[in-house]
């Protein structure tokens, strides 16, 4: 039961993070390309809060898959 209560929270945070990632706006400039500085981790208005919650989702999403991975079925 375990296992399939965490395969549904699974598929939900994969469609979150697809949803999340896809409704942030890119950063504008060369140089991110070209490997000039920028703050990874820099918050941006609303953007930045949609890149926190994306970063907390991701390490969700891979709490989820590190534990799918070792109970039994």
């Amino acid at each position: 039961m375990l296992f399939y209560i965490l395969i549904v929270l699974f598929v939900i945070a994969a469609g979150l993070l697809v949803y999340l990632v896809l409704s942030q706006e890119p950063k504008q400039g060369a140089g991110d390309l070209m490997g000039a500085n920028t703050d990874l981790f820099s918050a941006r208005g609303v953007t930045g809060g949609l890149y926190r919650i994306t970063v907390i989702l991701g390490v969700v999403f891979a709490l989820i898959a590190f534990i799918l991975g070792h109970i039994p079925r």
